[in-house]
């Protein structure tokens, strides 16, 4: 056999071992392995001091931020009006009437009003959802505006916050 030959016969032998052959792969088994159930929680936000449930006649009062956004430290643009939508839920034992409210606490008020008032009644394990009217202060920095859910009788039951950055043009 000549070199141009041998060279030609092992360029055959590996083109057939790179080929690939008809023998089928066998496939996996599918198997059934449960999976354990991931617990999911909703975003929190961090509730002001004095966040305590109370006793209503009829029940328990209780709640809790459930979102709002803009988020926490967004940036906002100094001397700007801006919306806040607030999602608040029932989880208390009583049906929030709409003689419950929301009353600004502390730190800057941002121009809304200090008490926003339920706008339906929320019964127990539902939520409702404020749109706030802001204005952003005119200087810029960290801003904080505290917040509490009262009841009828005014006695606060939950807390929150806003907090935002705001940034000049």
């Amino acid at each position: 056999m000549t070199g141009v030959a041998q060279t030609v016969e092992v360029d055959f032998t590996r083109t057939a071992i790179a080929r690939p052959t008809d023998t089928p792969t066998p496939l996996p088994t599918p198997t059934n392995t449960p999976m354990p159930p991931t617990a999911t929680f909703p975003p929190t936000n961090t509730p002001a001091a004095g966040a305590t449930a109370t006793t209503a006649p009829g029940g328990r009062d209780a709640g809790v931020w459930v979102s709002s956004n803009p988020a926490d430290n967004s940036n906002i643009t100094a001397g700007l009006p801006f919306d806040v939508v607030l999602t608040l839920m029932n989880t208390g034992t009583t049906t929030w009437t709409t003689a419950y409210a929301i009353k600004f606490v502390s730190g800057d008020r941002l121009g809304a009003s200090e008490t926003m008032t339920m706008p339906y009644e929320v019964p127990p394990t539902k939520t409702v959802t404020f749109t706030m009217k802001f204005t952003a202060p005119a200087t810029g920095g960290k801003v904080r505006s505290d917040w509490a859910m009262v009841n009828a009788a005014g006695t606060s039951f939950s807390s929150f916050y806003f907090e935002y950055n705001i940034v000049t043009p």
